[in-house]
Formats: structure tokens, C-alpha cells, sequence
């Protein structure tokens, strides 16, 4: 569970972020010690697009990695 003080932290930044003309933000964080938090600002459909968009990014990336590794390694 987070502290109060990261996650007005991370709120501040959220709100950094649509001073600057951000308007949809998807915010995810943990550790090992079994630290979550996940924040989102904006519009709903906007919010799922990035969310899905991430995982996407996320799960390309974590097979290309398999691939090199797997090709590293014969």
C-alpha cells in the first residue's frame, strides 16, 4: 500500500502534467516490497486507449526481448 506522501506526489505530478496541456494520463507503480498504485486522469475512452496501448507496447517488447535472447543463445 502507498504512502499518502508518494501518492500526493504522484498527483502533483499528474496535475504538473495538465498545466502543461496533458489531458489523459495513465500512471502505474510497484516494487517489490509490494508497493502499487495505479492512477488515471481524464477522458474514460481516452484512459482505456492508453492503458491498452501500454500493454501492447509492453508485451511486443517483452517478445522481442525473448527473441534476441533466444537467438543470443542458439
Amino acid at each position: 500500500m502507498p504512502s499518502e506522501s508518494t501518492l500526493a506526489k504522484i498527483d502533483a505530478f499528474i496535475e504538473e502534467l495538465r498545466e502543461e496541456g496533458i489531458e489523459d494520463v495513465v500512471f502505474a507503480a510497484g516494487n517489490s516490497a509490494g508497493f502499487l498504485a495505479v492512477k488515471y486522469a481524464g477522458e474514460p475512452r481516452a484512459v482505456l486507449y492508453l492503458a491498452r496501448l501500454l500493454d501492447q507496447n509492453i508485451m511486443f517488447e517483452s517478445l522481442e526481448a525473448m527473441i534476441m535472447e533466444l537467438g543470443n543463445n542458439g
